[in-house]
């Protein structure tokens, strides 16, 4: 397998401070679980994305969008050659069309 690179959008970057904020509110346990679980299944991107599915959104699949669901939360990403774009990482509840 090779190594892929992933890029971080500005979008996702934000997202990913608006997780940790509110993992902030938890017990320190929990929160320290929910980061940990998101950290490490996030790495899979680097090694395997083409593992995660195309989003079940008509519209995002069309645009070649990738999802990988970790916790409460969703990855939304495309895979350009040998590079990861990680767009957003969204509340698994939230319309998320709109955002992406």
């Amino acid at each position: 397998m090779s190594n892929y690179n992933v890029i971080v959008s500005p979008a996702a970057q934000s997202d990913f401070l608006s997780i940790v904020d509110h993992l902030s509110t938890l017990p320190p346990e929990e929160a320290v679980q929910i980061y940990d679980q998101i950290i490490e299944e996030a790495e899979l991107l680097q090694s395997d994305p083409k593992g995660c599915p195309f989003a079940r959104d008509s519209q995002l699949r069309l645009r070649r969008y990738r999802v990988l669901a970790i916790d409460n939360y969703i990855f939304f990403f495309l895979i350009n050659g040998n590079n990861v774009e990680i767009r957003r990482i969204l509340y698994i509840k939230r319309q998320y069309e709109r955002f992406l």
